[in-house]
């Protein structure tokens, strides 16, 4: 008769950290490479694309299991069991990510309360520290199988992926809005083109990049102001910028100018004008505005 092969835990070494000890365990496990491999066939399986519901999904179904299963045992909080506190907060958090028909699972408040114990403080995810894994399987090693780890693993590997998939998705859809905007800035600053100083044709679109890379530029550029303007994107934003570039002697403009050129009809916004005055902005910091003119002289 063939005995079947178990594979041993690695044991805790007190040379190493917690966070190394667990990062060991995550290499030997096989639970956790499978986990890898599954996660790449499911991406590629999604032809049409994932969405953040099908992440959130994939974390449930396993976050199921892993309340199903018998790792998170209420005999192994440390003999004290859980504070109905802590279970009643556990509900709470299910709910609030959705998840509430877990609540189902008979003893699911305590696990997933249980749970808390080795993930991270952001309430927003499940995310499991390497740190507190680590001192989790430590400290109950004598007690965890080695199908226990593994399942633990497989649960860690998959949950991390899905929050991958999630922050690029987000990233993605980020980088769409921040593309229509530049675009829509870029159309409507095209008369300026005619306006480069001959030292500045080759570098004026590195120039934008340059600026446009700056402190939370990006991010400022997405938010659309003042409220009424139909373009798309923020105008008075765009207008310091040129500002900026007038006062550095980019253009054969001078910023009144330069104002009535990309925005004819709308000689009311003098806000190229003003910041070349006045050196001020109410979108662009200072040290924005030092870090830009910096970019701009460095570049040339």
């Amino acid at each position: 008769m063939i005995q079947e092969y178990k594979r041993t835990v690695p044991s805790f070494n007190e040379s190493e950290s917690p966070e190394d000890y667990f990062r060991r365990i995550m290499n030997w496990s096989e639970r956790a490479k499978e986990a890898v491999d599954l996660h790449k066939r499911w991406v590629y399986r999604h032809l049409n694309g994932i969405r953040e519901l099908d992440c959130k999904e994939r974390i449930r179904i396993v976050l199921k299991e892993v309340l199903e299963s018998g790792l998170l045992r209420y005999d192994w909080y440390y003999d004290t069991g859980i504070p109905r506190s802590d279970r009643e907060e556990a509900v709470i958090e299910l709910q609030d990510l959705n998840m509430e028909e877990l609540l189902q699972i008979e003893g699911a408040d305590w696990k997933f309360a249980l749970l808390s114990v080795v993930r991270n403080k952001d309430k927003s995810r499940i995310v499991i520290e390497d740190y507190n894994a680590g001192i989790y399987i430590k400290e109950l090693y004598d007690k965890l199988s080695s199908e226990d780890v593994e399942a633990f693993c497989r649960f860690v590997t998959f949950t991390r992926l899905s929050y991958q998939e999630i922050d690029r998705l987000k990233a993605e859809s980020t980088d769409s809005i921040y593309k229509a905007c530049l675009a829509n800035m870029i159309a409507d600053l095209e008369p300026l083109r005619e306006h480069i100083k001959p030292e500045y044709i080759n570098i004026y679109d590195s120039l934008w990049e340059k600026a446009l890379s700056v402190g939370d530029i990006k991010k400022k550029l997405k938010q659309v102001s003042p409220n009424t303007f139909k373009g798309g994107y923020n105008q008075k934003l765009t207008c310091n910028l040129v500002g900026i570039l007038c006062s550095e002697g980019v253009f054969d403009l001078n910023p009144k100018q330069t104002d009535a050129l990309i925005y004819p009809g709308k000689t009311h916004y003098t806000y190229i004008n003003n910041y070349a005055a006045s050196d001020t902005s109410s979108e662009l910091t200072r040290e924005e505005i030092i870090a830009i003119k910096n970019r701009i002289k460095k570049h040339t």
